[in-house]
């Protein structure tokens, strides 16, 4: 080993010494310069590396590998807000491509110190974070690691906030510095943007999927539905059925039973996307089927539509039929209530809510109570889904049966389009918003 003036022969012990302080400061200098040119470059790097996936598994792993890197310490979490509950949610990837996420644990704002960061949008590092009344020692006890130190920050983009990110333990030093937060809080911007863009993505990917379900749920709607306009002797039979874009299981159906008679049939599934439309068929299709075995037995067809959807469908609580047969020859009708459907008898410009009928299908089919109704020339029958009495104007209210059969009251002309007209009626009332759920129709007009 060198001593002071072996080291330096030519100048005094004390400038000797001070220079060696000196060199050895500037070595020290130098090596924290080089390490943030290597970090600095690291974030470089890494910018590419995280924005180049749009996966939110695969992402929400690089992004914790690599803060964990960049920070040099042991383990590095990413939780995602979850604004309906209100939650900081920590989800993992699963396997290696990071296809999928399983979530592991949620917290509350205000729970933690990663709470605490959610909850005042600040960004902390504590270096005994047994001594900080914020810690919650919980996870600690459950998964049996020891965390000692923590830098965390919230993640925000444009004012969004996004989540938390945290960094635990630094392995090469005792704590975290002010330095360490400036590379942390550097980091933390480039994967809020990262995340932000996943998000997008996701977004858009679902998007995507509802609107493919949606094309599907159609294509099975105008087949289950196409638009009738039928006469039988002096009745004129016009059936549609319009589909919203939350709901997917609604129908309409006329089966020609015999010369004299027509089997008639208004359902809903309320079920969403392409299930309730696959339903639909389903119930539909059934329905056909026995119309051609029991089709004039109102109480035998629906015991055995029940029997048959029990043994192939989930429970339908929330299923609506109303089924009837129209013997033309006489001009009468026979019918059997469901669940939700509205029939309405328009006689001499007053309207008549027939509320006969259980509320579904899972009720005891055998005391369902079959109405008859003679229908008289210049009569109008009304059979109603509840799409259309559920449509909400801009100041959330219904339209409501009461409106709709004010409406039906008006002297239409024999050849005017009743289904057109009412639903020109119910789109003013909502200020062309839409429906929310399907809306599906049948008018008997007697000559």
């Amino acid at each position: 080993m060198l001593r002071g003036r072996e080291f330096c022969p030519n100048v005094s012990s004390s400038a000797c010494y001070t220079t060696m302080f000196k060199k050895k400061d500037l070595v020290h200098e130098r090596a924290i310069v080089e390490d943030q040119i290597v970090n600095l470059t690291k974030l470089i790097n890494i910018n590419g590396m995280i924005n180049s996936t749009l996966d939110m598994g695969r992402l929400l792993a690089l992004i914790m590998e690599t803060i964990t890197d960049i920070m040099k310490t042991e383990a590095s979490t990413l939780l995602l807000y979850e604004e309906k509950t209100n939650d900081l949610v920590f989800k993992v990837a699963l396997g290696e491509a990071g296809k999928g996420l399983v979530e592991k644990y949620r917290i509350k704002p205000g729970q933690g110190i990663a709470g605490w960061v959610a909850e005042t949008r600040k960004p902390v590092s504590i270096n005994d974070v047994y001594a900080d009344r914020r810690f919650n020692p919980d996870f600690d006890r459950i998964t049996g690691f020891k965390t000692k130190a923590i830098i965390c920050a919230p993640l925000h983009f444009k004012g969004k906030f996004l989540g938390v990110i945290q960094s635990i333990n630094p392995t090469n030093r005792t704590g975290f510095t002010d330095d360490d937060m400036k590379l942390f809080l550097i980091f933390s911007d480039q994967a809020a943007l990262a995340v932000q863009n996943a998000i997008y993505f996701q977004d858009a990917l679902e998007e995507e999927r509802i609107k493919s379900e949606l094309s599907s749920a159609q294509v099975i709607q105008d087949t289950l539905n196409p638009d009738l306009d039928l006469r039988f002797g002096n009745i004129r039979i016009t059936a549609k059925s319009m589909t919203a874009r939350e709901i997917g299981g609604g129908f309409h159906s006329l089966f020609k039973l015999d010369e004299n008679h027509i089997g008639i049939a208004l359902g809903s599934l309320h079920e969403k996307g392409v299930p309730g439309g696959m339903h639909a068929s389903i119930l539909s299709g059934a329905l056909r089927a026995l119309a051609n075995i029991k089709g004039k037995n109102l109480i035998g067809l629906m015991k055995e539509l029940k029997h048959i959807i029990g043994h192939n469908m989930e429970p339908m609580q929330n299923a609506s039929l109303l089924y009837g047969v129209l013997d033309f020859s006489e001009s009468k009708l026979r019918f059997l209530n469901a669940g939700i459907a509205y029939p309405v008898l328009v006689r001499e410009n007053v309207s008549r809510y027939l509320r006969f009928g259980n509320r579904s299908l899972e009720q005891n089919i055998s005391e369902m109570k079959i109405v008859a109704v003679s229908l008289k020339p210049g009569d109008m029958f009304v059979l109603l889904s509840d799409g259309i009495i559920k449509i909400k104007n801009s100041m959330g209210k219904h339209l409501g049966l009461k409106k709709v059969m004010d409406f039906l009251e008006r002297n239409f002309p024999a050849t005017e389009d009743v289904i057109g007209s009412l639903m020109r009626f119910a789109h003013d009332f909502s200020g062309g918003t839409g429906l929310r759920e399907d809306v599906s129709m049948i008018i008997l007009r007697v000559a």
